[in-house]
């Protein structure tokens, strides 16, 4: 027994963890709200208390939402804290303090930020350097550091930089690339995400704020490059490479995915602000680019962040819009500039980015012509005093403004300022460098930020921060800790490590195996270290380990464990029986004796044949030389063994990279020309007195006097001979001694001199003496007497050299000095390992440019051209291309390999003998490489084609002695052997490369070919023309064939050539391969089509003759689009076979014989600098529907074509060409801009079948003209539900259904059936209902679809043409949809028997939704209420998905039935059935567009509870099955507008089985879900005519009344109210699901409306009764509203605006018998508003509740006479006690023990009945006895603590006296048992 209870509380402490994981801390603070949680909780199983939990709410989690922190306002300046400025360092001396100078006056500005931006984007900045300048700008009084990491470069990198399709390792490697070709930093170009994390750690610990910045759509330079070999081809704007394309969707979706990842890392370390620049963008600022930012900034502010950019795209002329809701950096203002003071009014939060104060790292050339007004102050050559004084002059309210551009800006107060590290040209400084000059600059304007009118900021170092001379100031205070007694160090320590602030040593004994090391002879530790706030140590420390005795302690080395388990080792030295090493992490490390004869030496490579050697240090004597282990495959070759003597030489050090421990330098003054010894030297004069080192001796190897110089946390110790004398500098003093000071050494670049100093004190030959000591001045740096040369005492060594001859193929090894190296023999070298390639374009060889000048004329070695017979006069000859690869070409021999089209030409020429005796030149172009078996084999022969047979591939190796090409299909590298590529070698595989053709057909892309050929045709040929279709030009163009020089003529094949040669039906046909429709920088391929010269086969137009003009009459159809929806927006025919996306080419297509056939491109010319462009917008908006560009050329005079000034409608046909409204693209056709929608392409079926109106034209800066249209919407209809709709022909327009002849949804053939992008239409002709389309949506829809309907009627004749009715179908305002518009997935492995399958009984076999005309609201009142649903009284329409998971599946490699759907809108609920067999479901939601999750919820649905109606309470019944219908269970509101997919997993848990015994398993139904704002927010289509649902605002009501439990106030803004009694809203708190409020006969919620009410359109209200066979009545201020009440479970809408009662108040009653259940109040309105729940006072809420209560007063009855005095009644046993520690919000319990002659007991009035009898033990021993009682329990959900008055009845009803039991209630938790306490009512 004892066991079974601790097993139960185990398992509910396990639930505990579990569930407290999830919460955020508020979630503590109790209430009704949802639980917030990251993730899907993991499912674990534990075991449930044996006692029913307390009735609770199935409860819905969401993620956290951010919450910000107040801004400050003048009334509340403190709600932004700033920490304050830590004290200095050290005192400030005279000399380090500048001058205290008066500022000039600024109005004193307190700044909420005050920034230092950071360009780490174009220049790589290390972590270290990062988080020093934190420490300088928090010194500084900077709050936030800037750090745009993209901008040209991207050089922070994610672990996962997975984006959509491409995979991570792709992208990390395309970004690394990218940032190499703008700059590369050499061995390190990008930060980790390790490192980030680092630096956020840091951020954190200093008190400063991380500010991101990611730079689009200009200063992508990285990114577009990256994308380029990603192969996502045009993504960059004209020659920009820099600029992002916005019309490539492509490549504006990989950038938008790219920045969601970065917004969801920077979301997830907490940062607020996220900037993305947007400055300085070439591509125009237009509608795109701002569409473009404004998507951007909505995915900022979906991640909880506020968005930034530069004051760019604030343009004067702002007819494009501006950038919404993001804080403005104003860094410049010039012409076309918006003011600063326009920029405030928009933006209202405006950064003081001053340009005039940009630290910009530029050419030194720069500063001597700079002026303020041109040129930066703070850059080129560095002149700290110059800089400083200037920096002097910056003003939180002086804005960079150039002449002319001011108005009044400096009235303008911003949130915060800005100074700017800017790194233009990243190459001409370093770190140190830059950080020496901005040093004191920033820490000027730092306190010009803070209304610091007298400058004191010292030159004081910072901890952590910046020395003068630009290295990092790394704190000295290393401590050595031991793992001996005690934490510092003792005599029992083995193991000893020294670091900054270590306070203790955590080491274990570990266990490694170590090749090469003696037996026995490894000390192994798990090492430790932890700082004195309990930190672990990560950094780099000295680690001591002592050498156990026995071993051979110069043998002795240091080892480390990495993170992949690799053991590396650490070189070291051994110091009196201890080894010393430095290690750069901890994890187990140790040392080990080198075993003498198995250390591992390096391996050799040695050809067959020939020789190899073998070097090492040192005289190596021929008895400590082996021989090779197999002398079979090598020896050591005839006096082969020679030694080499070493020798002594000097070298000059230039970087501190190159001062390595343990060498000795020479330390040389170049003014005296001496070198720096350690003897006391003394000079003085009448003024002077110097005590310092004597300068002696030159630069030779035998100079005694040299020194070794130790890097040091930061800086350097200088020690002379290595004997601990270290040098010290100090004010014109300089000595040696024991302590080692720490020194800064720095190289002058530009002087080729080094600094060394010691607190800025330089050292200097003093007085241009042989003394040298510190001399700190201003000059000091530069001064001749501090300028040092180092130079290094290099000994070579002496070194012996084995040579080894190659015998045989194999490996072996030799001994050499107790090291073992390993031969290798291999047959040839790598360069002789080659692979013949063929380059092919079809059946004839390619000369890559480059490679030759003719076929004749090959000049590339290893590559051969030629014919494989001899040339005969007239012939037919092709060429073979053959190059020989060899390994040794680029990355081959690398385990990536390389892409083999990187090293051949792309471009070359290919040569052919077609029928004369000189051959025919092509120019072709890269296309593919494959990998042909000899059955795929491409030869000279003629008609042959196998470029479409083979494997495609791009990269190639030669790796482990075998070529291999990389399958994209399996990711695996596949051997390539037996390769051939010559004539003979028909019987082997074959590698080749292929080429198209590339042709001159069109001019606005580039058309290339892979059967080549002359472009020339002539009779009895197959003819092939080409023409092009773009806005603008009523044709195609050209329009007219043949074309001279563009129409290709094509034979017919010999007929047993089966590749060329073909029949259909009789009719012959010749394949042509290959055609693409190469994309230039001025025209995109959107859609290709063909259109042959007639369907009819038999109708030629070449047969013996070619037409002189002949037409393309037959279909044309879509062969490839763009996309789907390109497509289909055409109305043209598709091919069976047509592709979609990618590259815009055809693999082959037929041309029958005398026949012609017509490629069509159809084009959207790219938006470039110079383009002009015609917009169509709505009337009254500028949201443009279409639009299109015009690519235009330069004139003479280098200026571009504009739209004429008097371009406009014409008048008298206004739907038509625009007057004057020509003009002459680059390719000189004649553009016409009309205002006929009918001459669009692409245009949706929207507006191309609307009735519009044409309103009016305008010009725009002479580039852009815009058109305005009004569309009439005659024949427009809401959809509300996701039935199908029935559409009469009336209802299209059509007057009289007899006259229809004939009807078709296509006019080009009768088409009855046709599915669309949403769903599809059905034409029924032959219904009892008439005749009608039915439409059956099969997707959520989320814009205006136009369903054409053609009419033939009788009374016209067979030809005319048919009339066009149409009409449109929107979504309303929310739109509610069965399970079947969900995508259901089983469950798979251990829960492949969790199946979803259909449950109950469909109540209509073909229901429909009732059609409601746009404005006219004529079959129903309201969105949301449609008659179909008024008998749903169980599930939606009767039916509903079902699946059961259990026990048994909740095991490892489970996968869990799924449902899913996608949708377009800003919020979702998901409705289901629960009862006391649901359990839980968990729900995803993604962002469709970046794949980003945005939500994750879960949600218990279990309902077990029964209302009982005498006690008011809802009592656990889990054996009893209460089903409430149609719930939603998931309510989510307030999604970004977009497309959603959202995945519901229902997965077992025993924590969420409430089921009744035996348990084990629960259910979940899926029966419909309802979907907001499919059209977008603030539509106002929706307050067309009588329509009044515009702006809708939707109110909880449950999370309002929520708001009212846990208050005392009087004034409420919503009242729970009972009809029959005093019961209050505790009663309804605990049952359903927490979106509903749910009232029982009698109750009632009342509220009051508070606002704009004059600008309400309607209130409405979701009601429905969830109970089957129940009828709830919905009563409204005491009117009924539904006649014959509710009784269907679906929610509907109803309008109970016209019910509104005095004060505004609404008090909604439930007096039917059913229950009724509310979900949100809807509120419309006429113009774009809100309003909110009045607070109702005390006189309200009393005539509320008196109302309430007169519906159900009882009738009068006669007054009953007096009763006799009661009877008393003395139970023998009567005690009651509450829970005890019960948090507010949770469930209390009262439990009563009274013996057996007590009946029942009351609480405050209420009777309670029901009990248990129970026994227990009294007494002890023999005495002890069982006693019999009675335990009654009363439970409620606590608000406050309170007494309560409990009485015992007996069975006459006898009452006994009361007793009061004390209830005590806390607030909130404060200790862990509270927080035990709090969990256990949530359990």
């Amino acid at each position: 027994m004892r066991n079974q209870v601790f097993k139960k509380l185990f398992s509910v402490l396990l639930a505990l963890i579990m569930v407290a994981g999830m919460l955020p801390a508020s979630a503590m603070a109790g209430g009704w709200g949802a639980m917030d949680v990251d993730t899907t909780p993991e499912l674990t199983e534990t075991e449930q208390p044996t006692e029913s939990a307390e009735p609770t709410a199935p409860t819905e989690t969401e993620t956290p939402e951010i919450t910000e922190v107040p801004e400050p306002t003048p009334e509340n300046p403190a709600a932004t804290v700033e920490p304050t400025q830590g004290e200095p360092t050290a005192e400030p001396t005279d000399e380090g303090i500048m001058p205290a100078n008066v500022m000039p006056v600024q109005a004193n500005v307190e700044l909420q930020y005050r920034i230092v931006h950071l360009d780490c984007g174009r220049k790589y900045f290390s972590k270290d350097w990062i988080i020093a300048l934190m420490y300088e700008a928090k010194a500084a009084g900077y709050n936030q550091v800037q750090l745009a990491f993209g901008n040209k470069g991207l050089r922070f990198l994610l672990d996962d930089m997975s984006v959509n399709t491409y995979e991570k390792q792709a992208v990390t490697d395309a970004i690394k690339e990218g940032n190499k070709a703008y700059y590369n930093a050499g061995e390190k170009n990008e930060l980790t995400e390790a490192e980030m994390d680092e630096i956020f750690v840091a951020a954190d610990k200093i008190g400063i704020e991380i500010v991101p910045l990611f730079n689009t759509p200009f200063h992508m330079e990285a990114v577009i490059t990256a994308m380029g070999k990603l192969n996502i081809t045009n993504a960059k704007y004209g020659s920009n490479k820099a600029c992002l394309n916005l019309s490539n969707n492509y490549a504006t979706a990989f950038v938008k995915a790219l920045m969601q990842k970065y917004i969801t890392y920077f979301q997830g370390k907490g940062c607020k602000y996220f900037n993305f620049g947007a400055d300085e963008y070439t591509g125009g600022w237009n509608s795109t680019f701002y569409n473009y930012a404004n998507e951007i900034v909505s995915m900022i502010s979906a991640a909880g962040m506020n968005a930034r950019i530069f004051n760019d795209s604030f343009r004067s002329d702002s007819n494009n819009g501006y950038v919404n809701n993001a804080q403005v950096c104003y860094w410049s203002s010039n012409s076309g500039y918006a003011s600063t003071a326009t920029v405030y009014n928009y933006a209202k939060e405006i950064i003081n980015t001053n340009q005039d104060f940009y630290y910009v790292v530029n050419k030194d050339t720069q500063q001597s012509t700079w002026s303020p007004n041109s040129y930066y102050a703070f850059s080129g050559s560095f002149d700290e005093t110059t800089w400083v004084n200037y920096a002097k002059n910056f003003s939180n309210t002086t804005y960079k403004n150039f002449a002319g551009y001011n108005n009044g800006a400096e009235s303008i107060t911003p949130v915060g300022s800005m100074f700017c590290i800017w790194c233009d040209n990243p190459s001409h400084k370093d770190e140190t460098q830059i950080a020496k000059e901005i040093r004191m600059i920033l820490r000027v304007i730092g306190a010009r930020m803070q209304n610091s009118d007298i400058y004191s900021a010292s030159d004081v170092l910072v901890e952590s921060g910046f020395k003068a001379d630009g290295t990092i100031n790394v704190p000295t205070n290393n401590k050595t800790v031991g793992n001996g007694s005690g934490n510092t160090t003792a005599d029992n320590d083995t193991v000893r490590v020294t670091g900054p602030n270590l306070a203790a040593l955590k080491c274990e004994t570990a266990t490694v195996a170590i090749q090469g090391a003696a037996e026995g002879k490894i000390a192994a530790y798990d090492v430790t270290p932890s700082t004195a706030d309990n930190n672990k140590y990560t950094g780099e420390a000295e680690v001591r380990i002592k050498i156990p005795e026995g071993w051979d302690s110069s043998k002795v080395i240091a080892f480390i464990v990495e993170s992949d388990s690799t053991v590396n080792d650490i070189t070291g030295k051994t110091e009196d029986g201890w080894y010393a090493f430095t290690a750069s992490h901890f994890s187990v490390m140790g040392i080990y004796e080198k075993a003498a004869t198995t250390e591992v030496g390096r391996t050799i490579e040695i050809t067959k044949g020939s020789t190899g050697v073998i070097t090492v240090n040192g005289v190596v004597t021929s008895d400590k030389i082996g021989s090779p282990v197999n002398a079979d495959i090598a020896a050591v070759a005839e006096n082969g063994i020679t030694t080499t003597a070493g020798e002594t030489t000097t070298a000059e050090i230039t970087s501190t990279s190159d001062l390595k421990e343990g060498n000795k330098y020479l330390i040389y003054n170049t003014r005296h020309n001496k070198t720096l010894t350690n003897q006391e030297s003394t000079w003085n004069n009448y003024y002077y007195y110097y005590k310092g080192l004597k300068l002696n001796g030159s630069v030779t190897t035998d100079n005694g006097n040299w020194w070794k110089i130790k890097s040091v946390n930061g800086g350097y110790t200088v020690d002379y001979n290595a004997g601990s004398k270290f040098l010290t500098i100090g004010n014109n003093t300089a000595s040696v001694g024991s302590s080692s000071a720490i020194l800064s050494l720095s190289y002058n670049e530009t002087g080729k001199y080094w600094n060394i100093s010691q607190n800025s004190y330089y050292l200097n030959n003093l007085g241009d003496t042989e003394t040298a000591g510190g001399w700190r001045d201003n000059e000091a740096p530069t001064d001749a007497g501090s300028q040092w040369q180092i130079h290094e005492i290099r000994q070579t060594g002496d070194k012996t050299t084995i040579t080894i001859k190659g015998i045989a193929v194999g490996t072996t090894t030799i001994e050499i000095d107790g090291k073992t190296y390993t031969i290798k023999v291999v047959d040839a070298t790598l360069a002789e390992q080659v692979l013949p390639i063929n380059l092919w374009i079809t059946n004839t060889g390619v000369v890559p440019t480059g490679w030759g000048t003719s076929y004749n004329n090959v000049t590339r070695e290893g590559f051969t051209y030629g014919l494989d017979t001899l040339h005969t006069y007239n012939g037919w000859e092709t060429f073979r291309a053959i190059y020989e690869l060899k390994a040794t070409e680029g990355s081959i021999h690398s385990e990536q390999g390389v892409k083999l089209s990187e090293l051949i030409p792309n471009k070359g020429k290919a040569y052919g003998y077609r029928g004369s005796n000189t051959p025919e030149e092509y120019n072709v172009d890269i296309w593919k490489c494959s990998y042909n078996a000899s059955a795929e084999r491409q030869s000279t022969d003629g008609w042959t084609n196998s470029s479409n047979k083979g494997t495609e591939f791009e990269y190639i190796r030669y790796w482990e002695n075998k070529w291999e090409y990389y399958s994209a299909t399996t990711g695996k590298w596949i051997e390539i052997s037996e390769v051939g590529a010559g004539k003979d070698d028909s019987a082997k595989n074959q590698v080749c490369v292929w080429y198209r053709q590339v042709t001159t057909v069109t001019s606005e892309v580039t058309t290339e070919i892979v059967d080549w050929g002359p472009i020339k045709y002539a009779a009895n040929q197959c003819l092939l023309d080409f023409a092009v279709k773009y806005d603008g030009t009523a044709n195609r163009i050209p329009n007219s064939f043949p074309v001279t020089g563009k129409t290709i003529g094509f034979d017919i094949a010999p007929i047993d050539n089966v590749t060329y040669y073909g029949t259909d039906n009789g009719a012959i046909y010749r394949t042509v391969y290959g055609i693409a429709g190469v994309e230039t920088s001025n025209y995109e391929v959107y859609m290709i089509t063909l259109t042959p010269s007639n369907d009819n086969h038999s109708v030629y137009i070449n047969k013996n003759s070619t037409l002189t003009s002949y037409n393309y009459d037959g279909t044309e159809k879509i062969a490839w689009a763009k996309t789907e929806a390109d497509a289909n927006s055409a109305e043209l025919y598709k091919m069976p076979n047509v592709k979609y996306g990618g590259e815009p080419f055809l693999e082959s297509v037929k041309i029958y014989q005398y026949q012609g056939l017509l490629v069509t491109y159809y084009l959207r010319a790219k938006e470039t600098t110079d383009s002009l462009t015609v917009h169509y917008a709505i009337d009254g908006t500028n949201v443009e529907f279409h639009k299109y560009n015009i690519i235009v050329k330069a004139n003479a005079d280098g200026t571009y074509p504009t739209f004429d000034e008097n371009i406009g409608l014409n008048k008298t046909n206004p739907k038509g060409p625009l007057d004057n409204g020509t003009i002459v693209n680059s390719t000189d056709v004649t553009i016409t801009v009309s205002s006929d929608l009918s001459t669009l392409n692409n245009l949706e079926p929207q507006y191309r079948y609307s009735d519009y109106e044409v309103v009016e034209s305008r010009r725009q800066d002479g580039k852009n003209v815009w058109i305005y249209y009004t569309f009439k919407r005659e024949h427009t209809y809401v959809i509300d539900f996701g039935l199908p709709l029935k559409i009469k022909f009336s209802d299209f327009g059509v007057t009289n259904d007899e006259a229809i002849g004939t009807v078709s949804l296509w006019e080009k053939e009768t088409v009855l059936e046709n599915k669309g992008l949403y769903g599809t239409a059905k034409v029924i002709m032959n219904d009892t209902e008439g005749k009608y389309v039915l439409y059956t949506l099969d997707k959520p829809l989320d814009q205006n679809i136009t369903i054409p309907l053609y009419v033939k009627f009788n009374q016209r004749g067979d030809n005319d043409k048919p009339q066009l009715f149409t009409a449109n179908i929107i979504p309303a305002t929310n739109v509610y949809y069965e399970d079947s518009f969900a995508k259901f997935t089983d469950g798979s492995g251990a829960a492949v028997d969790a199946k979803w399958t259909a449950n109950g009984k469909a109540v209509n076999d073909s229901p429909t939704q009732a059609l409601e005309a746009l404005g006219e609201k004529t079959n129903h009142k309201v969105y949301g209420y449609d008659p179909a649903y008024d008998k749903c009284t169980m599930f939606s329409m009767g039916s509903a998905q079902k699946v059961t998971v259990t026990s048994d599946m909740a095991k490892d490699g489970v996968v869990w039935p799924t449902a899913q759907f996608t949708f377009k809108g800003t919020g979702f609920d998901i409705i289901s059935l629960t009862d006391n067999t649901s359990g839980a479901i968990f729900v995803d939601v993604y962002n469709t567009n970046t794949g980003n999750k945005e939500k994750s919820v879960f949600v218990d649905n279990y309902y077990g509870y029964t209302y009982n109606s005498e006690t008011n309470t809802w009592d656990a019944t889990p054996e009893k099955n209460n089903v409430l219908y149609q719930i939603p269970v998931i309510a989510l509101r307030n999604l970004s507008y977009a497309e959603h997919n959202v995945v519901i997993k229902v997965a077992y848990s025993e924590y969420f089985d409430h089921t009744a015994e035996p348990k084990g398993s629960y259910s979940f139904w899926l029966d419909a879900v309802r979907v907001y704002d499919p059209m977008g927010v603030d539509n106002d289509i929706y307050n067309t005519g009588n329509e009044k649902e515009g702006y809708p605002q939707y109110i909880k009501l449950r999370d309002e009344l929520a708001k009212t439990e846990n208050t005392t106030v009087e004034v409420k803004s919503m009242v729970f109210i009972d009809g029959g009694n005093t019961a209050d809203i505790a009663t309804y708190a605990n049952i359903g699901p927490n979106n509903e409020v749910y009232l029982a006969n009698g109750q009632a919620i009342t509220f009051k409306l508070a606002g704009d009410l004059s600008n309400i359109a309607t209130v409405q209200i979701g009601a429905k009764a969830p109970v089957s066979g129940g009828t709830a009545q919905l009563n409204v201020n005491g009117t009924g509203v539904v006649e014959n009440g509710l009784s269907t479970a679906t929610e509907m809408y109803y309008n109970i605006k016209d019910k509104m009662g005095a004060n505004n108040t609404f008090t909604i009653s439930n007096t039917g018998s059913g229950i009724l259940s509310l979900t949100n109040l809807k509120i419309t309105f006429n113009a774009k508003g809100s309003v909110s729940l009045g607070a109702m006072n005390a006189e309200e809420q009393t005539a509320s509740v008196m109302a309430v209560r007169a519906l159900f007063a009882p009738a009068p009855v006669e007054p009953e006479p007096e009763p006799e005095p009661e009877k008393t009644f003395e139970p023998e046993r009567f005690e009651a006690s509450w829970t005890k520690n019960v948090m507010q919000g949770r469930k209390a319990t009262l439990t009563v023990k009274t013996s057996e002659d007590v009946e029942a007991i009351t609480v405050d009035g209420q009777t309670i009945r029901s009990y248990r009898t129970r026994t227990e033990r009294v007494g002890f021993g023999r005495r002890a006895k069982r006693i019999t009682y009675r335990e009654f329990t009363y439970s409620m959900v606590a608000q406050e603590s309170a007494d309560f008055s409990v009485t015992a009845i007996n069975a006459e009803g006898t009452e006994s006296e009361a007793i009061t039991a004390r209830l005590t209630v806390k607030t909130r938790p404060n200790s862990m048992r509270d927080m035990w306490d709090w969990f256990k009512g949530w359990f």
